[in-house]
């Protein structure tokens, strides 16, 4: 390189280097790697910056970027309307593979019912593990038996350790705490709070309950009750609490691992715990905690992964945050099951919800189940004959059972992996799961190499009358047939039904006090669930309609097999008539949910007689489902907003996916 080693040296340290000087430095190399890396610089992209060499994707974005390349040069040379269908759905479906692949982030959910062990596993498979002095390693993040973490917890690749916490508002913390206090009172009706969030509440405010032996007797000394006892009112109390919390103290978001630390995972699992329980003074009440950590396995394969260990599930999976992930196209959720009685009911629900809801997960691959075995079990399944030999024989027997359990129930079946938290090898469980990613990914490098061929056929047959003729008779069918399927059907299935079947599922407590906030309890949020109900009838609705579209383009593909650039065209349509109708869906849900919210902010009278039923002995949310069943079938605004919601998902399934098909497929005019 004719320079000296102290500059060798920094420019080998350095993350990155100026052309020239890394072109130089792989010239001096001269290996058949290094050759290969210079090759690869030396391309002229159209999109800027580059992606890296080391990018997984690189090979496919370098396909879809000369192909938009070619398509744009194409476009001008030729400049003629007949093809600005043709080419405007090439570029779409070209953009849309390439904006996905560019991303090498994604989001690993672990989802679950409260105890079913997953934070266990996901700290084993992380490797967020501490010495505890007696068995040698434990989960850096507090675990039990259930009840113990208060929230969201995500863990995300980093030079170092650090901790990232969204807190809860102090409006919010005064409503929780009186939720808690309310439900202490002597000869209470209030809905209370959870375990967890009762423990980390009182902490905070250094009102614990104490315990203490008299006579060989077990007594407890309870500061909160013991105030109510004395006479303090609810509110006087929350505001004592309120106080002694400091919350204007409390303002830290975010602390990052002091230089010089030796154990980080130990540092990261002292500060969580404390978070998590209220004893860090620094910090509120926490929404979010965001662990930042290094890590070989969420940073391997060119991936950059992020997990989250979602709150424990209890009844009801229709809460907003696994709405949220089930829709978002980058995140695999992970169903997690105990192994005796996977699948459990839990992640059938999950399933049978998506499919009702119309997503598209398992066919992008965005969905597993994984089965958490614990001590023996495995090698207690029944052989053909006799008992098994080996853990593997016991997962793959038990794959078997779950396969055949969900098939039976008409389930989709997604992937079902095993993981055993204190015997298993944790880079297995993580090759799976990040080849369940690769293959989220190359579902749209496929997609962007048929778009790639497709501009390939365009160009090559432009001249092609036969081809031409094909596209006019394709649009003029498409216009012929989207002006039959705009009208939708009338509602199949009433939202509110999905609400009535949620609260035979939901736990009390969790309906009592969303009913108490008006709806607005995480863990049943009722526009939420209105809004799902609304998606589930829109599905319903507009099933015959999406199924004529589907059949008509298959026909077409069918019609012109010998055809290449046409049945490219045609496979493209399919491709957006599928995101359209999840998109649909999607604004479905949006719709219900608005429309519905502001509907119920202004019912006082229904939520005052919804309260005023808790506490009053068995029954509860049976005769809740008769308050709010008779509601919507009597109430004038409660028909006249159904109509409104019926109008607007009408209005979403032509801008959502009757137009953008339309448009696809038009040489000229408008929709």
């Amino acid at each position: 390189m004719s320079t000296v080693a102290s500059v060798l040296s920094k420019l080998e340290k350095a993350d990155e280097a100026e052309p020239e000087l890394a072109d130089r430095y792989l010239s001096a190399l001269d290996t058949e790697l290094s050759n290969a890396v210079r090759a690869y610089y030396s391309r002229h992209w159209l999109q800027q910056p580059p992606p890296s060499f080391l990018h997984p994707d690189s090979e496919s974005l370098w396909q879809i970027d000369q192909s938009l390349k070619t398509l744009e040069e194409f476009e001008k040379e030729k400049n003629d309307p007949i093809l600005r269908g043709p080419v405007d759905l090439l570029r779409s479906e070209l953009r849309a593979a390439e904006n996905y692949l560019r991303r090498r982030d994604h989001t690993i959910a672990w989802v679950g019912d409260i105890g079913v062990g997953k934070t266990t596993a996901l700290s084993y498979a992380v490797g967020m593990l501490v010495g505890d002095g007696r068995s040698g390693k434990r989960p850096a993040f507090p675990v039990g038996a259930g009840r113990v973490t208060v929230c969201e917890t995500a863990i995300r690749v980093a030079p170092t350790f650090g901790v990232l916490v969204d807190t809860v508002d102090e409006e919010e913390v005064v409503k929780i705490t009186r939720d808690m206090v309310s439900g202490l009172a002597p000869g209470a009706a209030g809905v209370g709070v959870s375990a967890e969030i009762a423990r980390l509440l009182r902490n905070m405010a250094r009102m614990k309950i104490s315990t203490a032996m008299v006579n060989d007797e077990l007594t407890t000394t309870d500061p909160v009750v013991e105030l109510l006892t004395g006479g303090l009112s609810i509110d006087e109390v929350t505001d004592r609490m309120i106080v002694a919390m400091a919350l204007a103290d409390r303002t830290e978001r975010q602390v990052i691992l002091p230089e010089g630390s030796d154990d980080g995972l130990a540092w990261v699992s002292r500060l969580v715990a404390d978070i998590n329980a209220g004893l860090e003074p620094r910090f509120g009440v926490p929404k979010r905690i965001t662990v930042l950590m290094p890590s070989k396995n969420l940073n391997a394969d060119g991936q950059v992964l992020s997990v989250v260990d979602t709150r424990g599930v209890e009844g009801i999976t229709q809460r907003p945050d696994l709405t949220l992930y089930n829709e978002e196209r980058r995140t695999l959720v992970v169903l997690c099951t105990k192994f005796a009685d996977a699948p459990n009911a839990t992640v059938q629900r999950h399933l049978r919800e998506a499919v009702e809801g119309d997503f598209d997960a398992i066919e992008r691959h965005r969905r597993c189940i994984l089965v958490l075995p614990r001590g023996e079990e495995a090698l207690e399944v029944p052989g053909f004959d006799g008992p098994v030999t080996s853990r593997e024989e016991g997962y793959a027997l038990r794959k078997g059972e779950v396969n055949q359990a969900l098939a039976n129930a008409d389930l989709p079946v997604p992937p079902v992996h095993f993981f055993d938290a204190r015997n298993d090898d944790a880079d297995k469980i993580w090759a799976k799961l990040r080849g369940q990613i690769a293959r989220m990914r190359a579902s749209y490098g496929q997609r962007g190499a048929i778009a790639a061929q497709g501009v390939k056929n365009l160009i090559e047959n432009v001249d092609d009358v036969r081809a031409l003729e094909a596209r006019r008779e394709i649009e003029q069918e498409i216009f012929r047939l989207l002006k039959e399927v705009e009208p939708i059907a009338e509602n199949v299935r009433p939202a509110y039904l999905n609400l009535i079947e949620q609260m035979s599922v939901g736990h009390h407590s969790s309906i009592a006090a969303s009913v108490y906030r008006r709806g607005g309890w995480d863990n049943f949020q009722f526009a939420h669930i209105l809004g799902n109900g609304v998606r589930i009838d829109a599905n319903l609705r507009s099933q015959t309609n999406a199924a004529r579209i589907e059949h008509r383009l298959m026909d077409f593909e069918s019609k012109y097999s010998d055809m290449d650039e046409v049945v490219q065209n045609v496979q493209a349509l399919r491709a957006r008539l599928g995101d359209g109708r999840q998109d649909f869906l999607t604004s479905a849900r949006t719709i219900g949910r608005d429309a519905y919210g502001e509907l119920l902010a202004r019912e006082g009278e229904l939520w005052t007689e919804s309260a005023e039923r808790y506490g009053l002995g068995p029954g509860y949310k049976n005769d809740l489902a008769r308050i709010w069943r008779n509601w919507f079938e009597n109430s004038a605004d409660a028909h006249h907003t159904a109509s409104e919601v019926t109008e607007r998902v009408q209005e979403a399934w032509r801008t959502c996916v009757l137009e953008p098909l339309y448009r696809a497929t038009q040489t000229e005019g408008s929709f």
